[in-house]
């Protein structure tokens, strides 16, 4: 029985997600789509699903991301739990039956504010969480529209589906929270469009200086909710989770 990761890309790795899930029992197992391993068929022997990014489209869609649909969709059927993180949330959300665009403005890129909802600041999972943050973002697609009977949890100024949730096992997230500091680091030294789209390198550089440390520890309170609320060991059974009520 274990917790899958599926990471679509070298450069997007589980980050801290791992280490936090790791360090509360779970058994991981990270599944590198990118480099070739199959997307599980069937969900047997799984307890939950963390869906990373990538710098895929859910615009332009592969066999491997089809594969993925797929399993989410049933996962979210029979409530094992699902978390999606930037382009795992896109996924998450094309499967359920939202919609996902370019951002009409050019990508959404470094730190920004990002608020809970009401229905956020009641979720068990940002408890303990300021009602606004400032989180790390690296995307130029997003949630158009989010799946039908979607809460949405949190929002931003340029992308209003930041965090969402369907029923009480399958939640998306926009934004980055499993990234490290090397992480973040990497990327703001990037020299590319995207890092352009955030002022560019030393603007990044700067931004990483001043808010990591707060975005570090809400990260972590995160994904502790994560492996409470989302993914308790103690209430999965046969890759099912039974009776996981907010």
């Amino acid at each position: 029985m274990s917790t899958i990761f599926l990471q679509h890309h070298e450069d997007s790795p589980p980050g801290s997600a791992v280490e936090v899930l790791r360090s509360h029992g779970h058994a991981i197992r990270v599944i590198r789509t990118f480099a070739g391993d199959p997307v599980p068929t069937t969900l047997d022997g799984i307890t939950g699903i963390v869906s990373c990014g990538g710098a895929q489209s859910v615009l332009d869609s592969d066999a491997a991301m089809e594969a993925e649909y797929a399993l989410l969709r049933e996962a979210h059927e029979r409530q094992v739990p699902v978390l999606g993180l930037c382009l795992g949330a896109q996924m998450l959300a094309h499967a359920l039956g939202g919609e996902v665009g370019r951002l009409p403005d050019g990508p959404e890129v470094g730190f920004h504010e990002v608020g809970l909802t009401p229905a956020g600041r009641e979720d068990p999972m940002f408890k303990g969480i300021p009602w606004w943050t400032q989180q790390f973002q690296w995307h130029e697609d997003g949630i158009v529209s989010a799946p039908p009977d979607a809460r949405i949890l949190a929002a931003g100024r340029r992308v209003p589906v930041q965090v969402f949730a369907v029923g009480t096992s399958s939640y998306g997230i926009q934004y980055h929270p499993e990234y490290t500091r090397d992480l973040v680091d990497e990327h703001c030294r990037r020299s590319d469009a995207m890092a352009a789209a955030g002022g560019g390198p030393e603007a990044l550089a700067r931004q990483a200086g001043e808010e990591f440390p707060d975005f570090e520890r809400h990260a972590l309170r995160f994904f502790e909710s994560v492996a409470l609320f989302l993914m308790p060991l103690d209430r999965m059974s046969a890759g099912i989770a039974k009776d996981v009520r907010h």
